[in-house]
C-alpha cells in the first residue's frame, strides 16, 4: 500500500509513462517495472494490467473508427436523395456527409447532411442528429446553415 503522496506521485508518473509508451505503439513489460521500481511492484502489479488493456481496447476502437471512415469515403455518392439531386461532396465529419444538392421540387441549391450507415443503426445517434437539426433550425447566424427539413428519404439511382 501507498503510504504517502509522493509514493502515489511516483507510481501515477510511472503509469502515465506506461500508457504513452502503449499509445505510441510499444509493448511494454510490466515486469520491468516491477523491477527497476520493487518499492511500489504491488500497485503496478494491480494497474498496470488495466492501463494496458484499456490502451488496447482504445487502439482497437480506433482502429475500427478508421476503417469505417475509409469504407464509407471509398462508397460511391449517390445520385440522388429523395427530392434531391446530389452534386457533389462538400464535407465529411463524425455526424455525416453533406453534400451539395439541387432541391428539385423548389429548384433551388442546398446542402443535405447524410447520417452514415454505422450510425443509423443505433436510434440514440439517430436522435442526436435529430436535435442537432432543432437546434440549428432555431438559430440564425451568418456561421451556421438555416435547416428546412430534417427527415429519412432513401436513395435512389
Amino acid at each position: 500500500m501507498i503510504d504517502s503522496s509522493s509514493d502515489r506521485d511516483v507510481v501515477e508518473r510511472l503509469l502515465d509513462e506506461f500508457a504513452a509508451r502503449c499509445r505510441r505503439g510499444e509493448s511494454p513489460s510490466i515486469l520491468e517495472y516491477v523491477a527497476k521500481h520493487p518499492r511500489h511492484a504491488q500497485r503496478i502489479k494491480q494497474l498496470f494490467p488495466a492501463v494496458a488493456s484499456l490502451e488496447q481496447l482504445r487502439v482497437a476502437e480506433q482502429v475500427t473508427r478508421e476503417v469505417v471512415i475509409r469504407r464509407a469515403a471509398s462508397t460511391l455518392i449517390p445520385e440522388r436523395l429523395g427530392d434531391f439531386d446530389i452534386i457533389q461532396e462538400i464535407g465529411r465529419g463524425g455526424m455525416g456527409v453533406v453534400y451539395e444538392a439541387e432541391q428539385r421540387s423548389l429548384a433551388r441549391r442546398v446542402a443535405v447532411k447524410v447520417l452514415p450507415q454505422h450510425v443509423l443503426l443505433e436510434e440514440r445517434h439517430r436522435e442526436r442528429f435529430r436535435e442537432e437539426a432543432r437546434t440549428a433550425a432555431r438559430r440564425r447566424h451568418t456561421s451556421i446553415l438555416p435547416v428546412f427539413g430534417v427527415g429519412d428519404p432513401q436513395p435512389m439511382r
